[in-house]
């Protein structure tokens, strides 16, 4: 090779650095607050967008599929799972389907970014595929379809009774459904934004307990019917499960042809929570004072908790028909405070408060609120205490005074407890903001609601999560102070000024959206023709505000509020 050939290598080595140089250069310049180019999320790109524009871009599908939900059919029937459920104030919201889209946007924004230059160039000519972050209630929406479908599902032959004689109801054949299937459609199309309608498949299938089958075992049944009552025993009270509780709770299974006679535990499971743990289980109180004038008095020093240990209650049942009994000690396990409190303590003055206005709520809501305020009311932190609001409220049942609100299920309403309980989170977010404390979990409405104006400034409870969590860095305790007046629930926090500097800024709105037009829903729980309206449409927006804290010491601590409410489309039930 002679000096020629060898320089001109060097000078083609030299300036294809150079090139490669500049094009790092300006690549990194291009997309240093960008996505890389050619990256996808299923058929949506969002390469070259801001986190910004990429967020909204897919907020956008995700609001939609929101409001529309999602169709499976089997056969001539159709149903449509919506991924958030909620009561007609949207004060009860449970989230079925859970898209992450800020986590997605992260994956995608730092995809490639540390890789070298010859990555970097792979991304101007190869798509690259980002998977929408979700998480869904497989088993729950599994439930749902199973309800849907249940017409075309294999019917057992079962045992009733029919004034007291013990009869049998024959099978009936139908299909074996393939939800498994289903749900791993519903799994790759929602990492790809696909909200299309699933075809369920599925095959003839013969009921496996037939009518001869009872007819065999029938002496067997009326056996254990037999030992009824069984007697269920804690402390001085008592419980009977008679034979019209025992034929709901027995199942007939087969094992190899072999024909057995079990405890289905699933129902007892349900029948122990409603008809005796609810009557035995007590939630702790915490230690708590009461205020007058500015000074602590009247110390409670706590209540312990009790629950009934359902499963082991359930084993024990279970047992019955190898080895019959007439009687259970119920397992009731005790749950102790912490007793370490005292009632000398500096409590000087109120650290931070709100009042927020209930308007217009139902009777049934303000009466959910008073019990809430009952619960937080004298509830005394310690330092470096972290304060739950769930664990604050105990059990949401019928026992501790609260009432149902409606919520529609796919195409039925449904009654759940809690409405009201968010107003109480809320207030206290604000009262907690307004004292400087540092503020551990919160999440906002997935719906934006008028009584909780402004935007941006609510939190949200459902239990067991989310919860409204904060941690008391004050050194001193806290007093929580909670009563209905004007109006309104007011939160106070009693405790003492260190001198900490509050900042909030005002809520900063954007991007809203309008609902989808109303939609009519065809049910067979209302009579026919009759319309019930149960759910308010409501805005879609964005909405921030930022806090920040300023300690004596000079500490700084700032966070910002991020929210993204969906836009909910009215809806009415139409009886068939």
């Amino acid at each position: 090779m002679n000096k020629i050939t060898q320089k001109k290598i060097i000078i083609f080595f030299i300036l294809s650095a150079l090139l490669l140089g500049i094009f790092y250069c300006i690549f990194e310049l291009r997309y240093s607050q960008k996505i890389y180019p050619n990256i996808y999320t299923g058929e949506f790109q969002i390469g070259g967008l801001s986190k910004i524009e990429a967020k909204k871009l897919i907020n956008q599908q995700v609001d939609n599929v929101n409001q529309k939900g999602i169709n499976f059919v089997f056969r001539e029937k159709e149903i449509t799972i919506y991924p958030i459920r909620s009561s007609s104030d949207a004060e009860i919201v449970k989230t079925i389907i859970d898209f992450n889209v800020n986590k997605t946007i992260d994956n995608a924004f730092y995809m490639g970014k540390n890789g070298n230059i010859l990555e970097k160039i792979s991304f101007l000519f190869n798509r690259k595929n980002i998977a929408l972050e979700t998480i869904f209630e497989k088993e729950e929406i599994i439930d749902d379809l199973k309800r849907a479908f249940s017409s075309y599902s294999p019917q057992n032959a079962y045992f009733y009774l029919d004034n007291n004689l013990l009869k049998i109801k024959g099978e009936k054949d139908g299909y074996a459904i393939n939800y498994t299937e289903g749900m791993d459609i519903l799994e790759s199309n929602l990492s790809n934004l696909n909200f299309s309608e699933i075809t369920l498949s599925g095959i003839q299938a013969l009921a496996e307990i037939r009518e001869e089958d009872c007819l065999l075992i029938k002496n067997e049944v009326e056996d254990i019917l037999n030992l009824t009552p069984i007697i269920l025993k804690y402390d001085k009270k008592s419980w009977a499960i008679n034979n019209d509780d025992m034929i709901e709770i027995i199942e007939l299974s087969k094992n190899n042809d072999e024909l057995l006679i079990n405890i289905n535990e699933e129902k007892a499971r349900i029948y122990i929570k409603e008809n005796i743990a609810s009557q035995i289980d007590q939630s702790p109180r915490l230690p708590k004072f009461n205020l007058s004038n500015g000074t602590v008095e009247n110390f409670e020093p706590g209540r312990e908790g009790r629950k009934l240990d359902i499963e082991k209650t359930v084993n024990i049942l279970s047992k019955l028909i190898d080895e019959p009994f007439k009687y259970i000690d119920l397992p009731v396990e005790k749950i102790v405070l912490d007793s370490s409190y005292s009632n000398e303590l500096e409590i000087k003055e109120i650290i931070g408060k709100y009042n927020l206005s209930f308007g217009s709520s139902t009777v049934s809501r303000i009466a959910n609120i008073q019990n809430g305020a009952n619960s937080l009311n004298g509830i005394l932190l310690k330092p470096g205490e972290e304060f739950s609001t769930i664990n604050a409220l105990g059990e949401i049942d019928e026992n501790n005074g609260y009432f149902k609100e409606a919520v529609i299920k796919n195409d039925a309403i449904v009654y759940e407890f809690g409405g009201g309980l968010c107003h109480l989170s809320t207030t206290l977010f604000r009262a907690t903001l307004s004292a400087g404390l540092p503020i551990t979990m919160r999440q906002n409405h997935s719906y934006h609601m008028p009584y909780y104006e402004p935007a941006g400034m609510d939190a949200t409870i459902y239990y067991p999560l989310p919860d409204f969590r904060f941690i008391n860095d004050t050194g001193k305790h806290i007093l929580i102070q909670a009563e209905l007046r004007d109006g309104g629930l007011l939160i106070e926090l009693w405790g003492t000024n260190d001198g900490r500097i509050i900042n909030i800024s005002e809520p900063v709105v954007y991007n809203i959206v309008k609902p989808n037009p109303t939609k009519i829903i065809k049910t067979n729980t209302l009579p026919s023709q009759k319309m019930e309206c149960t759910l308010i449409p409501y805005d879609g927006l964005d909405a921030y505000f930022d806090y920040e804290i300023i300690y004596p010491s000079g500490e700084v601590r700032k966070k910002r509020f991020e929210s993204h409410y969906i836009p909910r489309q009215g809806i009415c039930l139409l009886g068939n």
